[in-house]
């Protein structure tokens, strides 16, 4: 009889564990890769896993790290996870998720000591010119050994040990015995989904404008819920469901629990159930495309940009909104800072369910745990009682040094969870490069010792003239130099790569001590260094909406840029701004505001057209517009509209100069309400069609809107008499 090999004695019994207890159990093979495969051809604990890799065996199912989303909301038994291909904090986060109870994790990981050090295809990410594989110090895989090491319920199995004849040593722990949940009466299969599913119909059934939030961490059975509602809907009256979400396979899910429960073939997209319906619209789509559905249910909703989601509330009149707390997206919690203020805002009778008991897989589940902890998925709250008589004075400001912070896992959470519970965006990936990119600073500022603010800066620009030629021509890239390369390559500007930047890549300011100066005493400190260091300009570039610019210009940031496009991720256009820290930076400020000042406002006609006014009219001021040139007949043209002598046609663009220039001039802008300076955005600037001005302000038709246009420059032409004799 041959000996029992320990390894797969040990994998064994953590196999039996976990699916005794219905609990997910991890196992990590640290050693080269071709052992750590031989192994598990011999092991064949695993039937036709999902391997995660670049090099899959022979007719194994697999799919690379990049395509990791695609399985959410599916279920497998068994994953392999390649970190030779890769640890992409991201798609190991997303991937998990479909690792159902009574499965293993199965990691393949270089060994420990090498680990740190070896060329992670992921670095790729993080490589901003110049720097090389070198330059990155390997500390989020030191933070990653650490959390295996550390966890009494992983299996790890080093193969320099084993070749030492060392005993693996593991003892698994004591398993609790867990069921599969038997579906109840209603077809749920916990209290937590039935009473998701009585909510989502008595949101359908209910008063209008009462969205329904939904709330859970993976594998709870939210998804499910909306799959059982929507067949409880469509078998008790005729209706239309929308359902939404960032990807059609990840509600998948939901179409095959209401045909299964519908008894009618599932089908991608679309369900129709006698006169019934259950359609898939992409989040774009519901904005272009208006419809009239008698609920509409957004899966994902914190992926989804916030506004869009608030377009949805103007729009529909009965949501349901589901959202991941802790997932691989990052911002759930962002989404519960976020979103929830505009909910309470606009529709104050919202309601809330929060589903906490597992379905996937049994409570306290050892994989979950794991990746809580190594991904700080869900970081480390503040003491509020610390910041009870908060006082500004006593902040202090400092960066981190980022080796001292690896070593201290409770500050290291801190700091993360603040970045998560601010930002929507903030995803696993981000903790990597907080702790290992190459051109990042980490500053924070304390109050009695806690972290409650938070700025991730990158240093950019200072090319040689060579390269900033070639990045002006449109020829070089360098990876990591945004500020630099747009300023060149979209605003025409030839010596912008030459200079040096401090691009703030994330600033974060505790929820509850928000508004109260703190990111603006930071940015102070973090400036004063720049400047001594001797780099030509603060910026940052966003996701622009209104209020994010007002705060950029509150600390002397001064939008330069608007992107072309929409960003894919957040929904908005990116805005540029910066701050000149020396003469040079000064000389290019100058031309980059006047360029701004001369081309927005002609851009605004044409490809920005949807922008929202609020935004326009924070873009615009403090612009001086030189460009703009308003001689006597364009004033006779002005006063002959706002007197009613003539039509708004025939004076356009006289009306449209004087336009931009009261918008850029706070002391004129301000003797216009918020929604007169709107129209005068939306029909002005932008010249959309009357009949869309008309609809968005419920004004009487061309005659009221041609009369608030009237009132709206006489009070213009005003104000600027008033200035012009103060002068």
């Amino acid at each position: 009889m041959p000996p029992v090999n320990p390894i797969l004695s040990a994998m064994t019994q953590q196999q039996a564990v976990a699916r005794e207890s219905r609990q997910r159990g991890l196992v990590v093979l640290s050693g080269e890769r071709q052992w750590a495969c031989e192994l598990l051809q011999q092991a064949d604990l695993l039937n036709d896993p999902l391997w995660v890799t670049d090099k899959p065996p022979e007719n194994a199912t697999y799919i690379e790290p990049a395509q990791a989303r695609q399985w959410l909301g599916r279920e497998v038994d068994g994953l392999i996870y390649d970190a030779w291909a890769g640890f992409d904090p991201d798609a190991l986060a997303a991937v998990s998720g479909a690792l159902v109870g009574g499965g293993l994790l199965i990691v393949l990981v270089p060994p420990l000591t090498e680990w740190p050090s070896y060329n992670d295809p992921d670095y790729q990410r993080l490589l901003v010119h110049p720097f090389h594989v070198d330059n990155i110090a390997g500390r989020f895989i030191q933070h990653i050994i650490h959390s295996i090491q550390s966890d009494p319920n992983a299996l790890l199995v080093e193969e320099k040990l084993v070749e030492q004849n060392q005993p693996v040593e593991f003892i698994p722990a004591a398993s609790v015995p867990s069921a599969a949940p038997e579906p109840m009466a209603d077809y749920c299969l916990t209290v937590d989904q039935s009473k998701a599913v009585k909510a989502i119909i008595a949101t359908s059934k209910g008063r209008s404008r009462r969205p329904l939030v939904i709330r859970s961490d993976r594998g709870r059975g939210k998804t499910s819920a909306l799959g059982i509602a929507s067949a409880a809907l469509m078998q008790q009256a005729d209706c239309h469901i929308v359902i939404t979400a960032p990807r059609i396979e990840s509600v998948q899910p939901v179409f095959e629990h209401a045909a299964r429960l519908l008894a009618v073939e599932p089908s991608q997209g679309v369900i129709k159930y006698q006169q019934s319906q259950l359609q898939f619209i992409a989040p774009d789509e519901l904005i272009r495309n208006k419809i009239d559905p008698d609920l509409l249910l957004v899966d994902e909703a914190a992926a989804i940009p916030a506004f869009m989601l608030e377009q949805y509330l103007a729009s529909y009149k009965r949501i349901v909104f589901s959202t991941t707390v802790h997932g691989y997206e990052g911002s759930g919690r962002g989404f519960d800072i976020r979103f929830k203020q505009t909910l309470d805002s606009t529709t104050p009778l919202w309601t809330s369910c929060v589903l906490q008991q597992a379905i996937r897989w049994a409570d306290n589940d050892p994989v979950e745990a794991w990746l809580f902890d190594g991904l700080l998925l869900k970081g480390r709250e503040i003491d509020q009682a610390v910041l009870a008589d908060f006082d500004l004075k006593h902040c202090v400001s400092e960066q981190l040094n980022r080796d001292d912070l690896l070593s201290n896992k409770i500050e290291l959470e801190q700091l993360f969870g603040l970045l998560v519970s601010a930002h929507y965006q903030t995803t696993p990936a981000d903790l990597r490069n907080l702790l290992d990119g190459p051109n990042l600073s980490v500053w924070v500022s304390r109050y009695r010792g806690q972290i409650i603010a938070a700025a991730l800066m990158a240093a950019e620009g200072g090319f040689d003239p060579a390269l900033s030629e070639a990045i002006w021509q449109g020829k070089r890239r360098p990876q990591g130099h945004l500020l630099a390369q747009s300023l060149s390559a979209h605003g025409g500007f030839k010596e912008a790569p030459l200079l040096r930047y401090q691009r703030v890549m994330r600033i974060a300011v505790h929820p509850s001590l928000q508004r109260k100066h703190i990111g603006k005493q930071l940015l102070q400190d973090i400036v004063l260094q720049a400047r001594q260091q001797g780099f030509d300009f603060i910026g940052s570039s966003f996701a622009a909406t209104a209020d994010v610019v007002q705060f950029w210009r509150a600390v002397q940031c001064v939008p330069v840029r608007l992107g072309s496009t929409r960003d894919a991720s957040s929904g908005c256009y990116s805005a540029m701004v910066l701050s000149a820290l020396s003469a040079d930076g000064e000389a290019l400020l100058t031309k980059a505001c006047y360029r701004f000042g001369e081309h927005f406002p002609r851009d605004l006609m044409v490809q920005y057209q949807q922008l929202e006014p609020e935004l326009v009219i924070e873009l615009l001021l403090g612009h001086d517009n030189q460009a703009i040139d308003c001689d006597q007949q364009t004033w006779l043209d002005i006063e002959a509209f706002a007197s009613g002598y003539r039509q708004y046609e025939t004076c356009h663009l006289s009306l449209w100069k004087l336009a931009v220039l009261a918008l850029s001039t706070k002391a004129v802008a301000a003797v216009l309400s918020a929604q007169q300076q709107q129209i005068l955005v939306m029909r002005v600037l932008q010249q959309l069609p009357v009949s869309e001005v008309v609809a968005r302000y419920q004004l009487n038709g061309k005659k009221a809107l041609q009369t608030a246009l009237r009132e709206v420059m006489q009070a213009i032409f005003l104000q600027r008499q008033k200035l012009v004799s103060h002068e």
